[in-house]
């Protein structure tokens, strides 16, 4: 991915039972390809049900922004919120990093914007409506990605050991 915006998870439990599992695996990748896989699915129902991490829902566009998308769409409905066009979410993937890392995020840019970012993060004229991280300072996963990756690992550790 291009101009990426990345955070790395500060969860010490969470990142001791990743590499435990990782090094206990003759090919790595194939476990972060299934962490960077179930995520991906994670974000993306996140789109349908309008809620981040934490379940929280998203606040809708601010009526001056409904406005000019009515306008810009001449009156026809261009989807919901954060799937106006739908090319974010088409955006959404992962990638396997070597051995021991997988990212996970948007590729998609509107000119100099990462609108991902903007919403990830929010601005002073735009609540932020999370997609990634419950906590993108500190880098913390919602409560169900973080259990969500750890079942995924307990798994993957039970069928090594068969």
């Amino acid at each position: 991915m291009t101009d990426r915006f990345v955070i790395e998870l500060d969860d010490d439990e969470l990142l001791a039972q990743i590499d435990r599992s990782v090094r206990a695996m003759a090919e790595p990748e194939q476990l972060l390809g299934a962490l960077g896989q179930l995520l991906k699915g994670n974000i993306a129902l996140r789109f349908q049900t309008k809620r981040g991490p934490d379940g929280t829902p998203w606040l809708p566009l601010a009526r001056s922004t409904a406005a000019r998308y009515a306008k810009e769409d001449k009156g026809k409905a261009r989807g919901s919120l954060l799937q106006r066009t739908g090319q974010m979410l088409r955006s959404l993937d992962y990638n396997v990093l070597g051995t021991d890392a997988v990212e996970i995020g948007f590729s998609q840019r509107v000119g100099r914007w990462d609108l991902a970012t903007l919403h990830e993060l929010g601005t002073q004229r735009m609540p932020r409506r999370p997609m990634i991280f419950d906590d993108p300072i500190a880098g913390t996963l919602g409560a169900q990605d973080r259990q969500d990756v750890l079942d995924e690992l307990e798994a993957w550790v039970g069928n090594l050991l068969g």
